[in-house]
């Protein structure tokens, strides 16, 4: 047996075991990352259930914080209610969202608000529209129930934009403030805002709830993780122990002495 063993000494076996404990090391650090990233999903939904409660604060309220450094990522989720009316024709279609299992495209639609804001409108997400209902490049069905021009209050929650849009004509990939500014040549809020309600909506697009809630596959993926690392820490030595034990079955008996 002590010569099975000197033999996992030899450098093609140290290589293995540094592989294996590499590995090991992998995996529970893939785990306690999983373990991170379902801490931080919990902080997030325990942020917007919080937010959610807090009552509709006027936009420009809302948006002072700004201009004392915050950034906007801290204003994520905030309900916010604002004045002004629609600009029917400034329209652009989010696509690849889904509802409820199903396929379909976001209604994003320019807001105009009271001139003695720093900037003359917001984008303003109106909701969800099923792929089979909605076709390619009209959003005609779609505009904003009532008379161009009436006066609205909306209420709804701030989000943030992406750079990098990518698309065609009306329809994008995401919300790119330095874009739609471009498209519609106007001065866009520095977020956007994703509708709750508002006076007179139809029945589509239909709003889209805040955020999904749910605490996602991260506690699951830790747990397959720290399974992995088990299953090493146990079964690499038992191989190693197997093998010690065959050289032992295999090697040569010593021979009797004569007699």
């Amino acid at each position: 047996m002590r010569t099975e063993v000197r033999n996992f000494l030899k450098p093609w076996w140290l290589l293995s075991h540094l592989v294996v404990i590499a590995l090991l090391a992998a995996t529970v650090n893939l785990g306690l990352w999983q373990i991170r990233r379902l801490q931080a999903r919990r902080d997030h939904n325990r942020v917007v259930a919080e937010r959610s409660l807090v009552p509709p604060t006027p936009i420009s309220e809302a948006f002072s914080t700004l201009n004392s450094g915050v950034p906007p990522d801290d204003l994520r989720h905030t309900r916010i209610r604002m004045d002004g009316a629609w600009l029917r024709d400034a329209e652009v279609v989010l696509v690849n969202r889904s509802m409820g299992g199903g396929p379909g495209v976001h209604v994003v639609t320019l807001f105009q608000i009271d001139t003695a804001y720093p900037w003359a409108g917001v984008a303003v997400d109106r909701g969800f529209v099923a792929r089979s209902l909605y076709k390619e490049g009209d959003v005609a069905d779609w505009s904003p129930a009532g008379e161009p021009g009436d006066q609205l209050v909306l209420k709804g929650t701030l989000d943030v934009f992406r750079s990098g849009e990518r698309g065609h004509d009306l329809e994008v990939d995401r919300l790119d403030r330095d874009a739609l500014e471009s498209r519609w040549e106007v001065s866009l809020a520095p977020m956007w805002v994703r509708l709750e309600e508002a006076v007179g909506m139809k029945d589509w697009p239909v709003a889209v709830p805040v955020s999904d809630l749910g605490e996602g596959p991260h506690l699951s993926y830790a747990v397959q993780w720290f399974v992995f690392t088990a299953i090493g820490l146990v079964g690499y030595p038992l191989v190693l122990v197997r093998l010690v034990r065959r050289g032992d079955e295999t090697a040569p008996m010593p021979e009797d002495d004569p007699l």
